[in-house]
């Protein structure tokens, strides 16, 4: 184990000092810390992270570097338009989901090769600091670790299994401890489709996607009252997740149908199997919108074709545009940190 970190902590710090130009200050086993720092800047401009407290609050947006292998991260003020921090993470990681961070973004958790592993924020660069072997004694067929998530606990849940359409286990590691086996959970569970209806809509289908008793996401169809088929159809996506039983929806329909706005907030009732649909957003002409939701799940930012604009969660207010709109940002956009 030990002799396994060390050369992924080589390789990592490698990677940093090829790169020293673009990344930060370190490679020479310097003990100085990084200091926090704001400014206007462009995609290229190298920012540091405010050192062990992990990221700061912001806009993150992701770029692959495929000449490093590696992710670069960067975080966006979106009332300033500031470029606050950037980091690097490995190539193979998945970041799109903000679950496979801590609560500071000073650790990632990410699967190579089935292998559970969780990286630490260490001068701008998230080296790896533990790794888990799956165990082989479930099921049939090579058991995969899948879908790393920090809990309110500090550890992180992952599921095990041999593909993602069984049950498969549920385990726990605590980064804190590399060198302790992964702990049992008990058993996973599949993803079931249920249909549902729009409270209030007569005409109305809701695909509502469960794993247990958790809802993971939802879609949302019906006809607007008093319309028809060809002229008043609706259409919801609903990913984003503002608390267990709540999701933004934003529409891909021209305004006409955007019956609850051009973002919407559902309310699932998985008893009454009901949904509540309420509009987040007015209807808009702009082209279907990205939606975050901010940390204190109080406000959503919502990017679209014509720019960056924040809203109260409870649709009381008008979108108002963010000076993040003038900044020309490069990568995909994961997620309000």
């Amino acid at each position: 184990m030990v002799s396994d970190l060390r050369r992924v902590f080589v390789r990592r710090i490698a990677v940093v000092c090829a790169f020293a130009a673009l990344l930060l200050s370190g490679c020479g086993g310097s003990s100085a810390q990084p200091t926090s720092s704001r400014a206007q800047g462009g995609d290229d401009a190298a920012i540091e992270p405010t050192g062990t407290a992990g990221l700061p609050s912001g806009i993150v947006f992701s770029k692959d570097d495929f000449s490093t292998g590696t992710k670069s991260l960067q975080v966006y003020d979106i009332a300033t338009g500031n470029l606050l921090a950037t980091a690097v993470a490995p190539g193979e990681a998945v970041v799109s989901r903000r679950e496979a961070f801590d609560t500071t973004m000073n650790r990632l958790a990410y699967i190579s090769d089935c292998e559970l592993q969780v990286a630490e924020l260490t001068n701008g660069v998230y080296v790896s600091s533990g790794r888990w072997q799956p165990p082989q004694d479930f099921g049939e067929g090579k058991q995969c670790f899948d879908n790393p998530t920090f809990g309110e606990d500090g550890r992180v849940r992952v599921r095990v299994g041999a593909t993602r359409s069984e049950p498969g286990r549920v385990m726990s590691v605590d980064p804190d401890q590399p060198a302790v086996a992964p702990r049992e959970g008990g058993a996973g569970s599949l993803e079931q489709e249920k249909k549902f209806r729009v409270a209030g809509l007569d005409e109305s289908d809701v695909r509502v996607y469960v794993r247990g008793d958790t809802v993971t996401s939802l879609i949302v169809t019906g006809i607007k009252p008093g319309s028809d088929l060809i002229s008043g159809a609706i259409w919801y996506d609903c990913k984003t997740q503002v608390n267990k039983d709540e999701f933004l929806c934003t529409s891909s329909r021209d305004s006409s149908r955007q019956h609850y706005g051009s973002v919407a907030l559902a309310a699932v009732d998985v008893s009454a199997g009901t949904v509540a649909v309420k509009q987040v957003a007015p209807a808009s002409k702009a082209s279907r919108p990205t939606v975050l939701i901010a940390p204190d799940r109080q406000r959503v930012a919502i990017h679209d074709s014509t720019g960056w604009y924040t809203t109260s969660l409870d649709g009381a207010s008008s979108p108002t545009r963010q000076p993040l709109s003038e900044q020309q940002v490069r990568g995909d956009i994961l997620f309000w940190a």
